[in-house]
């Protein structure tokens, strides 16, 4: 019997991911402009993600036009490809991705960024923007990423939407198709989309542009995503998603989701529960948000899930509705508790503006109800201002946590990353040797209080991260230079970037990369936040000598 060719075992790979998906809506199954919607992430990733379904809707049903899908490969495949020569192929059709008239491509994370080159660079799209003198595919990019900062990928996208999507992406789709099919030149179809409001084309703006661009946001009618397809081959095997509220009500000081997707918005139960009635009975049921707990009506939510058949589960890290007694703090799984104080020390929470007291994660994990089988804890390292004190009471947290329980208990540490669109976007990031070694110091600490599994994270690639999203133009040189094949170090000192830039502050009266933005909040306010956050330090300094 012959053996399989990778071709063909990479083929059958792509139509049993087709035939185990079971969809509530189809897209148009015929059209005079194809788009395709883009992940770099495996498809497993991809599809547990609530934005990729959203776009995938909206361009698989907007009038004339027909949409495919397209993944990062799995390991074995891209090695394959690149070896061969082969494109990523679209997961519907298996065509190449270059064989659309528009790709879109999904970048929520700056990590998101080099991979989505990758994919570009194996399918033979070249890579600049200003070298693509072959009208299609136009490339666009959107995500929370390139909201923040567009600039250090603005050498490869033709355009990127700023903001949410809903309004902004059909008013794209009808001037690339009536431009497109009355064969005018790319440039004037980049003019058209530069004139819309949200989006930054980089030919027609330039790389600091002196006009501001104004970001987007969906009205409320627009809130409620559902995932229209489910399969058991993703991170969340056959589970729908549906979007109960869009942004957070708390608006910590330091992170960029929440500023960026202001104002808080919260769809009505009403208009919730009639998508809710589509799915089938014993099928689970994922309500999204930053914050569920916090949506007025989610006591009734759950209530309408569980009475038709579902397993309902809220996705954020926790409830922080103090009001809300019921227990459902789930993200992946309905079995663990995950609490997110960032910190032990409540004085440094009040810094970075956020306003709990340890007693109240203590009296979710007295109160956690019987399926709940352990608890996961999310600190962040590197916090401004954060000192030794402050470490020492992650220990002490934690320790408190385990007296309260006998359940497994996990612990996740990320490294704090000044982000932009923060009010600590001026600060400077935390010394590596010094997280290196406090690292060290607070797994060993918690190793002896009892603490079985720690994930800490690779201080390294949290470096790299910081120098993407806060990085200007050069940052797009430095990720073309690692498509080479060298290291980050070589590549950001061929892009004459200086590493340790991250590491210092930034002078506030200096203009950022991504200043040119329009948040519909000013500097102004970010700045007063972060006096606020100063005079939290202050107080507490002085408390301390009390």
């Amino acid at each position: 019997m012959s053996r399989k060719s990778a071709g063909d075992k990479y083929d059958e790979r792509r139509t049993d991911l087709l035939s185990a998906e079971k969809k509530l809506l189809s897209g148009n199954s015929v059209g005079v402009f194809e788009t395709l919607v883009v992940f770099s992430r495996e498809y497993a990733q991809a599809m547990g993600h609530l934005a990729f379904h959203r776009l995938f809707k909206q361009l698989s049903t907007w009038p004339d036009t027909v949409c495919s899908r397209g993944f990062f490969p799995a390991k074995d495949e891209f090695n394959w490809r690149k070896r061969q020569n082969k494109p990523i192929e679209a997961l519907e059709t298996g065509k190449s991705i270059k064989e659309s008239d528009l790709l879109v491509f999904l970048m929520p994370s700056e990590t998101d960024w080099f991979p989505s080159l990758q994919m570009m660079e194996l399918s033979d799209i070249t890579l600049r923007n200003e070298q693509r003198e072959h009208k299609w595919p136009i490339l666009l990019a959107t995500g929370l990423s390139v909201t923040a900062n567009p600039i250090p990928m603005s050498s490869f996208f033709d355009a990127f939407i700023i903001g949410e999507t809903e309004p902004t992406l059909g008013p794209v789709l009808d001037i690339i198709k009536s431009l497109g099919s009355r064969r005018r030149p790319k440039i004037e179809i980049l003019a058209g989309l530069a004139a819309l409001p949200g989006l930054y084309v980089p030919s027609i703006h330039g790389i600091a542009p002196k006009a501001s661009i104004m970001r987007q946001w969906a009205n409320l009618d627009s809130i409620g995503a559902l995932t229209n397809t489910i399969s058991a081959h993703t991170i969340m095997p056959d589970t729908y998603i549906l979007e109960i509220a869009r942004g957070c009500p708390f608006n910590c000081r330091f992170c960029m989701s929440g500023y960026l997707l202001l104002p808080y918005r919260e769809q009505r139960s009403e208009d919730l529960q009639n998508k809710v009635k589509k799915m089938d009975t014993g099928t689970s049921l994922v309500y999204a948000a930053c914050t569920p707990g916090s949506h007025d009506e989610i006591k009734e939510l759950i209530s309408f899930a569980e009475e038709i058949g579902l397993k309902p589960r809220l996705s954020s890290h926790m409830k922080e509705s103090p009001e809300l007694s019921i227990e459902l703090p789930v993200i992946l799984d309905e079995e663990t508790l995950v609490l997110v104080p960032e910190t032990g020390s409540e004085s440094l929470r009040k810094v970075i503006g956020k306003f709990r007291t340890n007693e109240f994660y203590f009296k979710r994990v007295r109160e956690v109800s019987s399926v709940v089988k352990q608890i996961q804890i999310c600190f962040q390292f590197g916090i401004p201002f954060e000192k030794e004190s402050d470490r020492i009471a992650i220990i002490s947290f934690v320790e408190t946590i385990m007296k309260y329980t006998k359940l497994p208990v996990i612990i996740r540490i990320d490294q704090f990353i000044p982000r932009p669109w923060t009010a600590f976007q001026w600060t400077a990031m935390a010394n590596l040797r010094e997280v290196r070694e406090n690292l060290v110091m607070l797994k060993e600490n918690l190793e002896k209080a009892g603490v079985q599994e720690i994930h800490g994270f690779d201080p390294r690639e949290t470096h790299i991260h910081s120098l993407l999203i806060r990085g200007d133009i050069a940052v797009g040189k430095a990720l073309e230079t690692k498509l080479e094949g060298v290291g980050w170090n070589t590549a950001f000192d061929r892009a004459d970037i200086d590493m340790n830039c991250v590491f210092e502050s930034k002078d506030q009266t200096k203009k950022l990369p991504w200043e040119f933005l329009n948040m519909g909040f000013g500097y102004t306010r970010l700045a007063r936040e972060y006096q606020m956050a100063l005079l939290a330090e202050e107080e507490r300094n002085t408390d301390s000598k009390g």
